[in-house]
């Protein structure tokens, strides 16, 4: 299985990713954490504030209950800043419903949750559109997301936010960006969105 470590996850562990060979009975994101604990005090040391990493099985953010019976990729990244914050670019579609509850799982400060979805559309000025290909460039694509975000931390109180952005071919209908903010009282759950 392939591991990666982003920002100070892989600061503290000393590599970008590796490719271990998980023994019997690791199956969930927490068991894996536990595992690579007793790996060594780097990964001690990156793991030992339980709840700040967070963690993504094939591209999904989960949480620590998750199994990752079947997955090729598990990564491990801090959270963007401040708030719970998170910024994903990605290939594959995301499923609304499931980025909500692995954003907000076992959080009793949240009193908002607002979502915004946008999708491809058939039409634009009257010309059909059969599909479209978005490119980005890696890095670049999530760093100016993430301060958008960052952007977004300093005017409205939320306690959570996430951002999910597509690449590659999609047709009509398909998800192309998730947008999702969450915070104690509406008003801030609603103007992140709009922004």
């Amino acid at each position: 299985m392939k591991i990666l470590y982003f920002a100070w996850v892989r600061e503290k562990i000393g590599k970008a990713e590796e490719v271990v060979d998980l023994p019997a009975g690791v199956e969930t994101v927490a068991g894996l954490v536990a595992w690579l604990t007793q790996r060594g005090s780097e990964y001690a040391e990156a793991f030992a504030r339980p709840g700040v990493v967070r963690a993504a099985v094939d591209q999904t953010h989960v949480q620590p209950t998750a199994s990752i019976k079947g997955a090729r990729e598990i990564a491990f990244f801090p959270p963007v800043t401040g708030a719970d914050m998170g910024v994903r670019v990605q290939s594959k579609d995301f499923e609304i419903g499931a980025e909500v509850a692995g954003l907000t799982a076992g959080r009793t400060d949240i009193g908002a949750i607002v979502t915004f979805t946008g999708t491809v559309r058939a039409e634009n000025d009257g010309s059909t559109i059969a599909g479209m290909t978005l490119e980005h460039y890696p890095g670049m694509t999530e760093q100016e997301l993430a301060r958008v975000e960052a952007e977004a931390a300093k005017r409205w109180p939320l306690q959570a936010s996430l951002i999910v952005h597509r690449v590659g071919a999609l047709k009509p209908g398909d998800n192309i960006v998730l947008v999702v903010t969450a915070s104690a009282h509406r008003e801030a759950a609603f103007e992140r969105p709009r922004s």
